[in-house]
């Protein structure tokens, strides 16, 4: 009986042994499971950062040749800018010629003749003349005399006080104003009423009476 019960035991003990061993194994499997996975996600991770790196040395190249190609767009609008402006620099000036023109012969024709009629004929056709070249080129006088004094458009060279006129009124123009289409090119050199308050007039007035 004795020896029945002492192999009982060593079979236990042999499964036990066997329950054990699997197991380890079982988790030993887990494990290595476990480091395939881990290597496997860091061969993904390191692939898809190249794969990033890529992308972005591609896009670092592209915005390099975009701002070359920008520059070189600044440079040729530059150019071209510079033409227009030249052109229309030489336009304006073949406009102005001819009245120079214009101008030298009426003074050399005065010389030799001395015939102030003809002269001062000759110089009002070339006021006209000056005046359709400002038309011509959107260039506009500023009004002046008469009107409400405006800081944008006028300078006020000196101011007086009067009753004959409104308060800011302009009643005279020393230097005319243009006007470039919206813009002031020069503004008009005027003289300024400022209106005296009433209790100055009415000081003056009893000064007046009492003389």
């Amino acid at each position: 009986m004795k020896e029945e019960t002492k192999e009982e035991e060593i079979k236990e003990n042999d499964y036990q042994d066997l329950e054990e061993t699997a197991a380890e194994t079982g988790e030993e499997a887990e494990i290595g499971k476990a480091e395939e996975s881990r290597e496997e996600r860091a061969e993904a991770l390191e692939k898809e950062l190249a794969e990033k790196e890529e992308k972005i040395r591609d896009l670092k190249d592209r915005l390099r040749h975009l701002k070359a190609d920008f520059e070189n767009y600044k440079k040729r609008q530059g150019n071209r800018t510079e033409e227009k402006v030249d052109k229309e620099k030489g336009n304006l000036i073949m406009d102005l010629v001819p009245i120079y023109d214009n101008l030298d012969r009426a003074f050399k024709s005065f010389e030799k003749n001395d015939d102030k009629e003809s002269f001062i004929e000759g110089i009002e056709r070339i006021y006209a003349q000056f005046d359709e070249f400002l038309e011509k080129n959107d260039v506009e006088l500023i009004g002046a005399e008469g009107e409400q004094f405006d800081p944008s458009k006028h300078e006020a060279l000196m101011r007086i006080e009067s009753n004959e006129y409104e308060n800011n009124e302009i009643v005279e123009e020393f230097e005319r104003g243009y006007r470039y289409k919206e813009q002031v090119l020069k503004p008009s050199k005027v003289k300024v009423n400022i209106k005296p308050s009433p209790e100055e007039g009415e000081d003056d007035n009893e000064s007046s009476k009492a003389n």
